[in-house]
């Protein structure tokens, strides 16, 4: 952007952009608060409005649509619809020119992830890393007289587990589930920032890139979708809605299903650890890779996502948002995020398991160690 003369500057104060993020809970808002906190108060030519959206997917289309969009958009929304509407500013030229922003500074394919039919619509920022990890509650695999080095590595495996786990009141109640097929990372459709769990893990590719269409048609998707309903057979399906549905799911809240110790194992990303030491600090917790289905037994699966960081079209001001776009790449606010929530990123130099920010943190370590001892990698599409 070209430099206007002293006199032509706006008053700091009163030139403020706006910024949407679709992050919640206690330890969400406190990452966010710290991000506009420390922006607020650093040596910028303005000031950041943050404004946190439930909601975040359908109210950013009404509002670009409408014309009234924020300024800058973070999470959490359908980011494969807002590229391919072209409802989000190409970023290209912005990236291309930047100091602060080096592709290969960044872990390989967050930057594809964030691509549509050749042009760059974000940047990765705040969150990224590693997205699969069956964390599981000691105590409640203790107390069913399981052990962890025994860790499930197959479907048929895992659902002896769900049955040895999972609890009843005398009226037929459930009142702790083994593993719930649809919380945490493995609830998740075909997306950019984490790929469909349930297709991935049988081996499915199901988006292909060239045609532009989706192929469900196949034995493996039909053998997930069995899976599914088998866990929840068990438990029942009203049950098992009802009681995610009042608790709440993900690790980002003290209530939801994990934290609360309702759900003995979820499968989540990186982030779990960090949030679960803030959201479940009476609770112990380990790891273990995901399981895989009896065909494909042995293998160890894993995917690198990350969220991006983009401009919305109508914001008043493209160049001062990809500034600030660039402010969430940095230090300043990788830390006070990974203090508050454990998240990271996109940047490689925080993924090395041996910084000294990562000591005592062994679940997390496990996380960042996966990467190299994976067989598979799957890319975000």
């Amino acid at each position: 952007a070209e430099t206007t003369g002293q006199n032509d500057e706006p008053d700091k104060a009163s030139t403020q952009l706006v910024w949407w993020h679709g992050w919640g809970g206690p330890s969400g808002l406190a990452a966010m608060t710290a991000i506009e906190d420390a922006f607020n108060t650093g040596d910028h030519s303005f000031q950041i409005e943050r404004v946190h959206v439930d909601e975040m997917n359908q109210k950013i289309l009404v509002a670009i649509a409408g014309g009234t969009p924020p300024d800058i958009g973070v999470c959490c929304a359908q980011y494969a619809q807002l590229y391919s509407r072209n409802a989000v500013v190409p970023l290209d030229d912005y990236i291309d020119a930047s100091i602060v922003i080096k592709r290969d500074a960044f872990v390989q394919g967050l930057f594809e992830s964030m691509q549509w039919l050749g042009k760059t619509y974000g940047v990765p920022a705040i969150e990224a890393g590693p997205r699969y990890g069956i964390m599981y509650n000691n105590a409640l695999i203790a107390e069913a007289g399981l052990e962890a080095a025994n860790f499930p590595t197959t479907w048929d495996e895992m659902y002896e587990w769900h049955v040895a786990l999972s609890k009843f009141d005398s009226a037929g109640n459930v009142s702790t589930i083994g593993f719930d097929p649809r919380d945490g990372t493995s609830r998740n459709g075909p997306a950019t920032n984490i790929p469909q769990f349930w297709a991935i893990n049988y081996g499915l590719d199901a988006w292909d890139s060239e045609t532009l269409t989706f192929h469900y048609d196949r034995q493996e998707y039909v053998e997930a979708l069995a899976t599914i309903k088998r866990f929840y057979d068990y438990v029942g399906v009203e049950q098992m809605e009802s009681l995610r549905s009042s608790t709440g799911t993900w690790v980002n809240t003290p209530s939801a299903q994990f934290p609360a110790g309702i759900l003995a194992t979820l499968n989540i990303g990186y982030y779990g650890p960090g949030e679960l030491a803030i959201n479940a600090p009476d609770k112990e917790f380990g790891v273990a890779w995901v399981p895989v289905p009896e065909a494909r037994s042995g293998i160890k699966m894993q995917s690198v996502g990350g969220i991006p960081a983009y401009i919305p079209v109508g914001s008043k001001d493209p160049d001062r948002a990809f500034e600030f776009i660039e402010f969430l790449t940095t230090d300043a606010v990788q830390t006070p995020v990974f203090e508050a929530t454990g998240w990271l990123g996109g940047r490689k130099e925080w993924y090395d398991p041996d910084l000294p920010r990562y000591a005592g943190r062994d679940v997390l370590r496990w996380y960042l160690q996966s990467v190299n001892e994976a067989d598979e990698m799957w890319a975000c599409p």
